[in-house]
């Protein structure tokens, strides 16, 4: 019997918030076994090209992808009890890395981490937590990361000894509902598809759990509201989704009519999941390819 092959439709290098370059992802993809992988870095298609000539040297099939963060009370019908929205973040798959709307959205978004990263530093300081902006610049380009996100953050607050690790950082001080979190502009969940679709791509609900959705029905909601502005397909294996929500969200995708993507969501030392750890099969990959094919003509 053949043994089967994976695929890995989620990961992030140091042009997002990844602690490995663009072009060692193929690498270790290899030696996990992978055939197909897409780089899915936040806000940026900066990684791209590098990765996809790895990639090519590699032997491995490549899908340019980005990630982005999109407002979920744009298509919530409740706040959780706590206040708080949870994320909603949409994967571009198969997408034109040089498409003129997705570079102005890069730009747009470049700005806005930059208006909201000062307000986090601002109630770090306050709280009598001493590091930065400049600090943790260098210390990102020292890794090769031109863009400064919250992980940068936590790492230098673990590197100063104000937390243990990177995830205490976010309970403590920089998560959603923390003292020192700020919430940045975000993109209407149309408008990241809308764009998607500009630049040939195929537009999947990352992560579904991450909405924090109190119940089924409310995440049933939200993924129709989805579908009726373009939403393509759902992320339904991920490393923080347990094997009965994996089985929920692909009767969902089945119920809409959507494709299923899946992937390990690596960020390599930043997070414990390895490359291909969701034995996400490769004809997940191929039904991506021949969907995107299929648009491509008819268009």
């Amino acid at each position: 019997m053949q043994a089967m092959s994976f695929c890995d439709l989620h990961m992030h290098s140091t042009a997002s918030d990844g602690t490995d370059a663009p072009e060692a992802l193929p690498v270790l993809a290899k030696a996990a076994g992978v055939c197909a992988i897409a780089l899915t870095d936040h806000d940026t298609t900066a990684g791209v090209a590098a990765c996809a000539q790895a990639c090519k040297e590699q032997g491995i099939a490549f899908v340019p992808g980005i990630e982005l963060s999109t407002d979920p009370s744009a298509v919530r019908h409740e706040p959780l009890p706590d206040g708080r929205l949870g994320t909603l973040h949409i994967l571009g798959l198969f997408i034109d890395p040089d498409n003129a709307a997705l570079q102005e959205l890069h730009h747009r978004m470049l700005e806005v981490r930059q208006q909201r990263n000062p307000q986090i530093f601002e109630n770090l300081n306050n709280l009598g937590v001493r590091i930065t902006y400049e600090e943790v610049q260098t210390m990102a380009r020292e890794m090769g990361s031109e863009v400064i996100g919250r992980p940068h953050i936590a790492q230098m607050l673990v590197r100063k000894s104000y937390v243990k690790s990177i995830s205490d950082a976010f309970t403590r001080y920089i998560g959603e509902g923390k003292p020192a979190y700020a919430r940045k502009q975000l993109l209407h969940p149309a408008e990241a598809i809308d764009i998607i679709h500009q630049a040939g791509g195929i537009a999947s609900l990352a992560h579904p759990v991450q909405l924090r959705c109190p119940d089924d029905a409310a995440l049933v909601h939200v993924i129709k509201r989805l579908a009726a502005v373009g939403l393509d397909a759902i992320e339904t294996r991920h490393r923080d989704h347990t094997p009965a929500q994996i089985v929920r969200y692909s009767e969902i995708a089945s119920q809409f009519n959507l494709l299923i993507t899946g992937g390990s969501d690596y960020h390599g030392k930043r997070k414990p999941e390895l490359i291909g750890s969701q034995n996400v099969p490769l004809s997940v990959y191929e039904n991506l390819l021949a969907h995107q094919k299929q648009q491509s003509a008819a268009n």
